[in-house]
């Protein structure tokens, strides 16, 4: 048997030296960050655009649904109920015939109602009415009440 030797081979580690380049200038650094504010700035001014668009289809739908439950209170009390609305004060509630009427709903500031008062009656149906709100933009929702079913309908115009 013959015996074989192995030679083995050096294997060189690269260390690190003072001379070495791998790390972040300061002007690096700044890039980034002045990047990193631009960035932020933009989010937040388009979730501020959102916030306000939220608010203002949440308060057509708030109205919707308020005569959608004028509608069903006045067929399950059998007794008139009206929808009021007051263009002066930009509010609105509901007027039960021979009980105290609902709390008063304002609408905010930046957004203007318009419309007429709606009777809803036992069978169903209803005086029929439109009525509207817009903000300061010129957006506008109209929400619609037929005066045959007296069902409410929504539209962005």
């Amino acid at each position: 048997m013959a015996l074989m030797v192995l030679r083995a081979e050096k294997v060189r580690i690269k260390t690190s030296t003072a001379g070495n380049k791998s790390g972040f200038t300061l002007l690096e650094l700044l890039v980034v960050l002045f990047i990193i504010g631009i960035i932020v700035s933009i989010v937040a001014v388009s979730v501020g655009r959102l916030h306000e668009k939220t608010l203002f289809t949440e308060e057509a739908r708030r109205i919707y649904l308020t005569t959608k439950h004028a509608r069903e209170a006045a067929i399950l009390e059998r007794r008139e109920v009206v929808f009021r609305l007051n263009e002066e004060t930009q509010t609105y509630w509901l007027d039960y015939s021979a009980s105290k009427p609902s709390e008063n709903h304002a609408v905010p500031r930046k957004f203007t109602i318009t419309g007429a008062d709606i009777f809803f009656f036992p069978k169903g149906n209803s005086s029929g009415g439109l009525i509207e709100i817009q903000n300061e933009k010129g957006q506008k929702y109209a929400i619609e009440v037929n005066q045959v079913l007296g069902t409410s309908s929504i539209k962005r115009l």
